[in-house]
């Protein structure tokens, strides 16, 4: 599984998994969202768009378990 992680004011929040390592720069993704995500192994550093701040770019890191 694999995880996508955003951090925004010190905070790390998990925004999204999947079975298959589907991430890529600049994808969407709802930023607010908090999931459980236990992903232990670092993949790579990406940057993606929130749903919620179109236009502006944030890291995003994808980690997998």
């Amino acid at each position: 599984m694999y995880f996508l992680v955003v951090k925004n004011l010190g905070v790390e929040r998990c925004v999204d998994r999947n079975e298959e390592d589907v991430y890529l720069d600049g994808m969407s993704f709802d930023c607010r969202l908090d999931l459980d995500c236990p992903g232990k192994e670092f993949i790579r550093e990406i940057e993606i768009t929130c749903n919620e701040l179109p236009g502006e770019r944030i890291k995003a890191r994808v980690f997998r378990d």
